[in-house]
């Protein structure tokens, strides 16, 4: 994540130097820098969302076999009893 962080500052920096670099330029010139700079801050987003994502998917798969340890103990301990 750190590296995402920092790739899109990268990119908001050099954005901004490319817009103030050159005042004789025209504006159009400078909007597909800041639009570069608005997609990565997107992707960012997207990134971090599916991050979020995996997260929880990892949460549910842990309980889910935590859950079927428990049920397979309580199952053993059923049999044992039994016997």
């Amino acid at each position: 994540m750190k590296k995402v962080f920092m790739s899109a500052a990268i990119v908001a920096l050099m954005a901004a130097a490319v817009s103030c670099g050159n005042n004789a330029s025209k504006k159009s010139e400078a909007a597909p820098a800041e639009a570069a700079a608005t997609e990565a801050v997107e992707e960012e987003s997207a990134v971090e969302a599916a991050a979020n994502e995996a997260v929880e998917a990892v949460k549910d798969a842990a309980t889910e076999k935590a859950v079927e340890g428990i049920n397979a103990a309580a199952d053993a301990a059923v049999e044992a009893i039994k016997k």
